[in-house]
């Protein structure tokens, strides 16, 4: 594998976002159409209310990882995030080169997996609108996503305003879930634990780890932000204000969404809903709200895909090492991608990534 100089600061890349772009990129990739599809599940495994530890253990789990990417601030300064994070914490000169090689390995495969789930995700959502066939569904979820690559690609000052947009969205919706739980709350519905809700074993905690975890993994997305280091501006200071931000905004936003859909909606009818958002809007305003609710959920499952698109495209640029080193056993290879990746800007990362 190859490094160079200018690996560590690509001198096209503009830094271009400021504090509340940052944040609101976090904001949107960390919530996205799976907090809303994983309420049910979460609820039947866990059966009952008490559900609602899920997601502040995923919040206190969340604000330790975001102490451990606080430390990480030298790292965070450059595009690309984790990929420095691994080199320098095993030494650039040794196991550093292997582990961040391997992370933009699985990369690779992870990151097109991500979007495809979140896009095919958006696609079973939007059934509730409209009735669609399988291939209905794949071609929504195909259309989605260069959608977003058309949207993506222009100047990252450009994107900055679009991620404020689209996270305004998000705030409002959820802003107007919290309110209809609020004036419509039960609180006998809302704390109706069933016999034996908080016996504490170890077999409790075993036999609902699993399902427990997808709240984690929704929270957890706070490391997105740190492959733009490069495209922040002073990012020593933004990248950690917007991770502690975002981490205790969305803490907030979804537990008080969570224990308004209890308040309003029974917790063994909530376990059973695919749609539950669309259902607790339905129950206080109608069915037409209901519509107007499930097109806001697609407007932030649009917005994380949005988020989650661009922070992948940063590492394309930690792909030069890669393509250098499959050069040596393959000069065609060399003579196509390593001139792209050379000749373009840190914008067609996310050409590259429809790729996959």
């Amino acid at each position: 594998m190859v490094t160079s100089s200018s690996e560590n600061n690509p001198a096209h890349l503009e830094r271009g976002l400021g504090l509340k772009e940052a944040t609101a990129l976090n904001m949107i990739d960390m919530v996205g159409i799976g907090p809303f599809i994983v309420i049910p599940f979460v609820v039947k495994t866990m059966g009952g209310p008490q559900a609602m530890i899920a997601w502040v253990a995923g919040a206190v789990l969340a604000l330790m990882d975001g102490f451990v990417l606080v430390g990480t601030r030298r790292c965070n300064a450059q595009s690309g995030g984790s990929y420095f994070f691994l080199r320098e914490s095993y030494g650039p000169a040794r196991w550093g080169k292997v582990m961040s090689f391997l992370l933009i390995w699985q990369t690779m495969f992870q990151a097109p997996l991500v979007i495809a789930s979140g896009a095919i995700g958006f696609a079973q959502y939007f059934t509730y609108l409209v009735p669609l066939t399988s291939l209905g569904q794949k071609a929504i979820s195909g259309a989605l996503v260069i959608i977003l690559v058309v949207l993506l690609y222009r100047r990252i000052t450009t994107i900055g305003r679009l991620s404020l947009l689209l996270w305004t969205g998000l705030v409002l919706t959820f802003i107007w879930l919290i309110w209809g739980g609020v004036t419509h709350f039960d609180r006998r519905l809302a704390f109706d634990f069933p016999v034996g809700a908080w016996n504490f074993s170890w077999l409790f905690f075993a036999g609902r780890a699993r399902r427990r975890s997808r709240p984690f993994i929704h929270i957890l997305a706070t490391i997105m932000v740190c492959h733009l280091g490069g495209e922040i501006k002073a990012p020593e200071k933004n990248i950690p204000r917007s991770i502690f931000i975002s981490i205790l905004g969305i803490a907030i936003l979804y537990l008080a969404m969570q224990l308004s859909i209890f308040g309003v909606v029974p917790w063994k009818e909530i376990a059973e809903s695919p749609f539950i958002v669309s259902t607790f809007v339905e129950r206080i305003y109608g069915e037409h709200a209901a519509a107007v609710a499930t097109i806001l959920i697609l407007w932030i499952a649009f917005a994380s895909l949005f988020s989650a698109l661009l922070g992948y495209s940063a590492f394309h640029m930690r792909l030069q090492p890669m393509v250098h080193f499959l050069a040596v056993r393959s000069p065609p290879f060399d003579k196509t991608l390593s001139s792209y990746f050379s000749a373009r800007t840190g914008g067609d990362g996310i050409v590259f990534s429809l790729m996959f």
